[in-house]
């Protein structure tokens, strides 16, 4: 512990990771695929050479694994980065935004960041609807902040939903949908943007290297929409924002396709044994369509005391405390052999 560090509003997951099975952040132990390890490996000897200024690489694999222009694309240390860029380009203080409650905290943190005044529908159920949303949105809206499916509820709307909203909508109102955990989904009725922003000029998406490709350590993210959003972005946009080895991990990742439904498949089955197989004499368990589960105790010092078993087993997962939900933990699917662990365990967890 750094004395007197400054303190940083977003509370992360356990920073403990040697020795422990860490599933408080939501990652892919699996870690990243071979090539990509040998291409970081190959090119780490260029570290001393800064990168492309706006990572052109990727964003030209990008624009070729999913059939889009490479021209709207932008880059992000994370897609947090390209949240962050879009509040500087479609805000100002007093400005309104708006989304869910228990939605991802770096909404709320950046609003606070840029002085605008945050409108958020309280999905107490940990559920709601783009019409909730739409009851609360209004031409001073600036941005709505979609995250589909949502961390850290596990909520998610599908195709017809999301037209018909993007239909209504002020046609003013930045649509950003957050689409870090799309690649776990395989219901064909969900949709994740991408062919849709052609048709909505105030719809943007935003996408993660940091789950299902397992570089969260690289961070790298990026965001599409159509050319005039993505100009005003990149007057924000720092020069060589993204790094080297980054955008080459990046790059070998979008190439691994069969690695890609490997992962995929292997979260599906982990995560029916885990939810089998842990015993729920204390808590009940809730799905998700992403990487983690949710597990609801009867209150707080129960949900606590759980964590601290676990994390004295050199097990870390997250409280929802800081969103919110205190009675709440996230559990992250890891590996095959992480999950058998935990639920051994975690089920011999007794108070």
């Amino acid at each position: 512990m750094i004395k007197n560090q400054p303190k940083n509003s977003y509370q992360g997951g356990s920073e403990n990771f040697k020795g422990f099975i860490r599933l408080s952040s939501n990652e892919n132990n699996y870690g990243p695929s071979s090539k990509v390890i040998s291409a970081i490996k190959d090119n780490s000897k260029y570290s001393n050479i800064y990168p492309e200024l706006d990572g052109n690489s990727l964003k030209l694999q990008i624009a070729k694994t999913f059939k889009i222009n490479s021209n709207q694309i932008i880059l992000g240390a994370g897609s947090d980065e390209i949240l962050q860029m879009a509040y500087a380009a479609f805000t100002k203080p007093g400005d309104e935004v708006l989304f869910t409650k228990y939605a991802f905290a770096m909404y709320s943190i950046y609003a606070k960041n840029f002085k605008c005044k945050a409108i958020k529908f309280n999905d107490k159920n940990l559920q709601f609807s783009l019409n909730d949303l739409l009851k609360l949105s209004s031409a001073k809206t600036k941005i709505i902040f979609l995250a589909n499916p949502n961390n850290p509820t596990g909520s998610i709307f599908y195709k017809k939903e999301l037209i018909n909203f993007l239909d209504k909508v002020n046609k003013k109102t930045i649509v950003i949908l957050d689409d870090a955990y799309c690649e776990y989904i395989q219901d064909k009725g969900y949709d994740n943007g991408m062919n849709l922003v052609k048709k909505y000029p105030n719809l943007m998406i935003t996408r993660s290297f940091s789950k299902i490709f397992a570089l969260g350590g690289l961070r790298i993210g990026w965001g599409y929409s159509q050319l005039h959003n993505i100009s005003k972005i990149y007057e924000f946009k720092k020069p060589f924002n993204v790094s080297r080895l980054s955008c080459i991990a990046g790059i070998e990742s979008l190439k691994s396709k069969s690695w890609l439904k490997s992962n995929i498949q292997k979260n599906i089955i982990n995560k029916n044994y885990t939810i089998n197989n842990l015993k729920k004499i204390f808590f009940e368990i809730i799905d998700t369509k992403a990487n983690f589960i949710l597990l609801k105790f009867k209150n707080e010092k129960l949900a606590n005391s759980y964590v601290n078993f676990l994390n004295k087993k050199k097990i870390t997962v997250r409280s929802l405390t800081s969103y919110g939900l205190p009675n709440y933990i996230r559990m992250t699917i890891g590996t095959q052999s992480d999950m058998r662990k935990t639920v051994k365990i975690s089920n011999k967890f007794n108070v």
